[in-house]
């Protein structure tokens, strides 16, 4: 099972994002009595964004308060950026995609991915309207700001569809003619204490 990388590494989520100690311990489990092997991805936006604390991101926190002429200027260049950060995901995507497709062609069966609904990158079924949040984030007081406020602003701009990272990894295993099932962990169940659904079901075909 390929697992993004905060299910079983919570440190690398936004700021706020982490509620278990460690991993999302019931995903885990279920592989572990399945015997399933478990391959963590790497986290897209660890890499693109700057490390576990995201400082590339950071940066737009409060961004319109400290100048009117800032948030303009960042809400011009988003899609800019977007762009550049999608073909990084691209780029990571295809390189988990090779391992996929020499997992499989080594006699190794994949039986899924599981993405973070929620997410603005690994999203399955629900994403983020990334330009909406930029524009709350970049109203908000950094210096006050609650682990509340920040996982209300992620359920405000909560929106139907897939994640970037998830996005560009389902067009590169389609280009391997690779079908994977991708099951979603639901980031707010678990931000409200409740437990993973996610329920393992039939393995790969090709």
């Amino acid at each position: 099972m390929f697992l993004s990388h905060c299910l079983l590494d919570e440190n690398t989520r936004y700021l706020g994002g982490a509620c278990r100690r460690c991993c999302v311990r019931e995903v885990v489990e279920q592989c572990m009595d399945r015997g399933i092997g478990m391959r963590q991805m790497p986290c897209p936006e660890r890499v693109v964004w700057g490390g576990v604390l995201k400082r590339r991101m950071l940066a737009l926190y409060g961004l319109e308060r400290r100048s009117a002429l800032g948030g303009a200027l960042a809400r011009r260049l988003l899609p800019v950026v977007l762009r550049h950060v999608r073909r990084r995901y691209r780029a990571i995507a295809r390189r988990v995609a090779n391992e996929i497709d020499d997992d499989l062609r080594s006699g190794i069966s994949v039986v899924g991915i599981v993405g973070i609904d929620g997410s603005p990158t690994c999203g399955v079924q629900r994403t983020l309207d990334v330009t909406s949040a930029v524009r709350s984030m970049t109203r908000l007081d950094p210096t006050a700001l609650t682990v509340e406020q920040q996982n209300e602003l992620v359920r405000h701009h909560a929106v139907p569809g897939r994640g970037m990272f998830i996005e560009e990894l389902a067009r590169a295993l389609a280009a391997r003619h690779i079908v994977l099932p991708f099951l979603a962990h639901d980031l707010f169940a678990e931000l409200d204490g409740r437990r993973s659904s996610v329920a393992f079901g039939a393995g790969p075909s090709r």
